[in-house]
């Protein structure tokens, strides 16, 4: 057997997966060296990755169903529940309050380490046998019983990726928000309606990169701004209605004829915006405040790198949607608050300390390794499920001084056995690359794609890294063709025969479901939902919600880089705009003599 190679030099390597070539720096064999465990004294190497940065997010991702809920029963109260497993799957599920609760014990499904099987192999045995969280929420809650990934809200429906929320509703990445519907990252804001990217911002309509905007609808990168309509690049302006400076008279005059009740109205308003942009220079990257970082959508972040859609990041690289104070971690998607010192880990963190190859390490945990889902525990290996935790491994409890002699045994034992596709139909072989060379050992990697309890296509990896069913299952993943249940209702209308005005829907469409106008899915208008378009004066929408949250997706740049030149100085600049967009693209120094 090849001897695992616990310390690769730095350099140009190809990918295990897709064989694309990638860099590990200095820099980066040095992060793994500070975050290595030590264990009495003796340092356990972690080793260089065998991947890429794409295919080690898209393994990530691929444990995460954050928008495909489906009804179900709690195993143990045996209450109806929403529930992130489809009614097809095996995993035992309690709701939220008889998880947390004292009429279960983790430890009780807790193993012996088995030094003759694959320890990952193990690892998905336990967590297929204790139960998880039907929906992963956290904090207080108050009528909030359709949300995931989120905490801490109130009268909220629909929101993922979310926490400090009120009376919000189909939402993603919302944070201390009041009053916001259909929304991608919209941060301390108010009364907004489909933004993209605003922050403390308050009565928008159609806006997107957007900061402390007040009373504006279809805008486009402006700071400062009150009043205004269909602009784009403005700063501290007040009254603009197509960048024109207007008198508060005349503003009034062209808007108040502008009736956004009416669908077609609306998109029409939508599409002048798209017009207007082709005009408008954009800066390089999205963010503000940063200090030698290099990524996009960044926002108060020092030494950040190939990293999007973080805030309050120090010292980070390939972080993506991590928030407020996270310092030294690198590989980690989604969470933060207060994240130290870790290393591959899924929607992680508030404070929270040295998490190694950990999904769901949450409040107050440190010192987790190869962990999946776990509340103020730390010091554990290879848990699953398990909350105040120490010591335990396999969700078996050791003293402190048994632990530290088998925690050394098993990374041993990680680092002589080779990585295995366990959905192969040939049994469970060897993972080799697309070039057929040997793809690795368990120890530093994270957990396999095969190991997800969710098929690939209900996952967050097919947003970002979109495959077919066919090329799905060529690589011994999951698919999965459960197709969620039609909602009880008096009736379905076509999206295209609803009326043109809100004022002109009746009160009966709260019984009836309308046919997204793009996928044919049926779906239905919540009363919260009617009176904030009813009392905002917004028309009804025509497409299934997770529809819109796709559209809003695709508004936003890919996380990809393309190297360029700046429109205006020629220095070349490396930029999420690709150079076949049509849009004006400015390095940072030119965009800010051009705007200021």
């Amino acid at each position: 057997m090849q001897k695992p190679n616990l310390r690769q030099g730095s350099g140009r390597q190809a990918c295990a997966h897709c064989s694309a070539p990638f860099e590990v720096t200095p820099e980066d064999l040095a992060f793994y060296d500070q975050v290595s465990p030590v264990i009495r004294g003796t340092k356990y190497a972690i080793p260089a990755p065998s991947l890429c940065p794409d295919c080690r997010q898209q393994r990530r991702l691929a444990f995460c169903n954050e928008f495909n809920l489906y009804p179900g029963t709690c195993g143990l109260c045996r209450k109806r529940t929403l529930s992130q497993f489809p009614q097809s799957s095996s995993v035992p599920y309690y709701c939220h309050e008889c998880w947390h609760s004292d009429k279960w014990n983790a430890l009780s499904y807790g193993r012996e380490i088995d030094f003759t099987r694959p320890f990952f192999e193990q690892l998905t045995a336990l967590k297929r046998s204790v139960p998880s969280l039907a929906l992963d929420v956290q904090g207080e809650l108050q009528n909030c019983d359709y949300i995931h990934y989120a905490g801490s809200s109130k009268n909220s429906y629909l929101i993922m990726h979310a926490d400090f929320c009120e009376d919000c509703m189909y939402g993603y990445g919302f944070k201390h928000n009041r009053s916001c519907v259909d929304g991608f990252y919209n941060l301390q804001c108010e009364l907004l309606y489909d933004c993209v990217d605003c922050h403390g911002s308050y009565g928008l309509t159609h806006c997107q990169d957007c900061i402390n905007c007040h009373s504006g609808a279809f805008l486009r990168d402006c700071i400062g701004c009150k009043s205004c309509f269909l602009c784009t690049g403005l700063r501290n302006k007040e009254y603009c209605f197509e960048n024109e400076q207007l008198t508060k008279e005349e503003y009034r005059e062209r808007t108040q004829g502008i009736d956004l009740q009416s669908f077609k109205t609306y998109q029409e308003c939508r599409a002048r915006r798209r017009e207007i942009e082709k005009k408008h220079t954009f800066k390089e990257f999205h963010g503000h405040n940063t200090e030698n970082c290099a990524g996009d959508y960044l926002v108060h972040c020092k030494d950040t790198h190939a990293s999007f859609d973080c805030e309050n990041v120090e010292h980070g690289k390939f972080c993506y949607q991590v928030v407020t104070g996270a310092k030294n971690v690198y590989d980690i998607y989604q969470y933060g608050l207060n994240l130290h010192e870790s290393l591959e880990c899924t929607i992680s963190g508030e404070n929270s300390y040295h998490l190694l190859f950990t999904l769901g390490g949450n409040v107050s945990c440190s010192d987790l390794l190869y962990c999946w889902y776990m509340e103020n525990a730390k010091n554990c290996f290879g848990c699953a499920n398990m909350t105040h935790a120490s010591y335990c491994i396999l969700n078996r409890q050791y003293t402190k001084e048994v632990y530290e002699q088998l925690v050394p045994r098993l990374i041993v034992h990680m680092q002589k056995t080779p990585l295995r596709s366990f959905g192969a139909t040939e049994g469970q072989t060897p993972l080799r690359s697309p070039s057929g060379s040997f793809a690795g050992y368990e120890w530093g990697e994270f957990l396999p794609v095969e190991m997800s309890l969710f098929g690939y296509n209900k996952t967050t990896a097919q947003m970002y890294y979109p495959l077919k069913k066919k090329d799905v299952l060529a690589e011994h993943w999951t698919w999965d063709d459960e197709e969620p249940q039609l909602p009880a209702v008096e009736k379905i209308i076509d999206a295209g025969k609803l009326p043109d005005s809100t004022r002109d829907i009746p009160d009966d469409v709260l019984h009836w479901a309308i046919r997204c106008e793009v996928t044919g899915r049926p779906f239905k208008i919540q009363p919260q939902e009617l009176a904030f378009y009813r009392e905002q004066k917004l028309p009804i929408p025509r497409r299934h919600w997770f529809q819109r949250h796709l559209d809003r997706f695709h508004l936003r740049n890919p996380r990809k880089f393309w190297k360029r030149k700046c429109a205006k100085c020629g220095r070349e600049i490396q930029t999420t705009y690709s150079p076949e967009r049509p849009e004006t693209v400015y390095c940072e120094t030119c965009y800010l003599g051009e705007v200021y």
